[in-house]
């Protein structure tokens, strides 16, 4: 009797918990919240989410996650950030064998890698179902995730090389209009004029140029320079690099290492060799634009990369948001819910230096008011995406391999050029 009334008491206390923590309070989620939850008398859809954010990108997408989560109770989204080199292998590994996110990052540039697994969801009918609006985002970057007439990722953003100038310096040498802007006249010729009036006038140990001239940079500046006189280096499946266009693009950048318009073998350092004030003029990524803001005493500008041929194009890419597929509709939809106000407050993502992929955030007085971005948003619609393919990062790699050996003048244009074609045949081919 007596162990029957303990029991009775034990059971009893055990309701009375139960009530009390059913009772509304501590209901809310947060960022570092766990376990099951209820937001409005539902529960709540638990949503996990990969980036491959190695650098200060992780902490600012860190606090929109955290922020997405304070902003409402119905969705709570697990973040992970992964380690850079290798988070397509092992994303595309986790489709593969069904144990992907339930949402992630992905570069437009690896779409074509990813998408021939048929592991991620069309987003036409969840888009709908979750009141998102494609006509908010810019046309250019809508393109590049279409496939079939299906949209297949929500773009959160462009990255892309642009121009930043040393203020001080052009100013000093007379090369700037009373706006701030470049006083040059157009093109090559009127790009290189200018950096030989900044080799007279400026300091000895000052470069008017600076890019990475052994490393992706190179391949950076080359995609942009042939797209800006029509080609691409695959098109319509062929390879297209032993062309005119190709030699005309390595052929002004020997001409600004033979000038000593810009260093030869600077490693990684053109950052900050920009920073320090080293050097003039730089072309780097719109990522760079905050690392830049830290330094006080550089007065810079930071505006789209140069129209140096025919038409204006600069290399670039995109996050995107990719849904994998999955069985729960409604975890689908709670996925796309949460890459629009991603996109939607994307001027919390633009403090990265992305600019970003809806036209009502980039016209809003939020961004517009932020010091340098709106300054290079329109090169959002000057990027021109590699070209789909599932060995797109072995293609680059080779290309680059022979624009270095001809910067290092181990190799001629010609046969540079040459060789990056057979490369890049052979690896087709396979």
């Amino acid at each position: 009797m007596f162990k029957m009334k303990r029991v009775s008491i034990v059971f009893f206390v055990l309701v009375l918990f139960m009530v009390g923590c059913s009772s509304g309070e501590g209901n809310n989620t947060s960022s570092d919240g766990g376990g099951e939850a209820e937001g409005n008398g539902n529960d709540v859809i638990e949503l996990s989410y990969w980036v491959p954010f190695s650098g200060s990108d992780g902490e600012f997408m860190e606090d929109m996650v955290s922020e997405f989560n304070k902003s409402q109770s119905d969705i709570k989204v697990e973040f992970m950030n992964n380690n850079w080199d290798d988070y397509y292998t092992k994303f595309k590994t986790a489709l593969v064998s069904n144990t992907a996110p339930d949402v992630a990052v992905s570069h437009v540039s690896h779409l074509g890698e990813l998408l021939p697994t048929d592991k991620l969801a069309p987003l036409d009918e969840l888009a709908s179902e979750a009141g998102l609006d494609w006509s908010d985002f810019s046309e250019n970057q809508v393109n590049a995730i279409m496939k079939d007439g299906n949209h297949y990722a929500v773009p959160l953003d462009t990255h892309a090389v642009i121009m930043f100038y040393n203020k001080k310096y052009l100013g000093d040498a007379g090369l700037l209009n009373e706006d701030g802007s470049i006083k040059m006249e157009q093109g090559v010729e009127g790009f290189t004029e200018v950096l030989r009036t900044l080799k007279q006038e400026l300091p000895s140990d000052v470069s008017p140029l600076v890019i990475g001239s052994n490393n992706v940079f190179t391949f950076w500046i080359w995609d942009a320079l042939i797209n800006q006189q029509g080609t691409n280096y695959i098109e319509d499946g062929q390879v297209n690099i032993d062309t005119p266009e190709s030699k005309e693009a390595m052929n002004l950048m020997k001409t600004w290492l033979e000038e000593d318009l810009m260093p030869e073998d600077i490693g990684d350092n053109s950052y900050d060799i920009f920073k320090t004030q080293d050097a003039a003029i730089t072309f780097s990524g719109v990522w760079a634009t905050g690392n830049f803001e830290t330094e006080e005493s550089l007065d810079f500008a930071a505006v789209p990369f140069p129209q140096l041929y025919d038409q204006p194009a600069a290399w670039g890419d995109s996050h995107t948001l990719v849904v994998p597929n999955q069985d729960d509709k409604e975890k689908q939809i709670a996925a796309v819910k949460f890459a629009d106000w991603l996109t939607e407050n994307g001027h919390m993502w633009a403090e990265a230096g992305h600019v970003p992929a809806k036209t009502s955030v980039i016209e809003s007085d939020v961004y517009q008011s932020m010091p340098y971005r709106s300054e290079y948003a329109a090169v959002m619609e000057d990027v021109k995406y590699m070209p789909q393919s599932d060995k797109l990062g072995a293609i680059n790699d080779a290309i680059l391999e022979s624009l270095v050996k001809i910067n290092y003048g181990q190799i001629s244009v010609e046969d540079g050029i040459k060789e990056a074609q057979g490369k890049v045949e052979e690896l087709l081919n396979k």
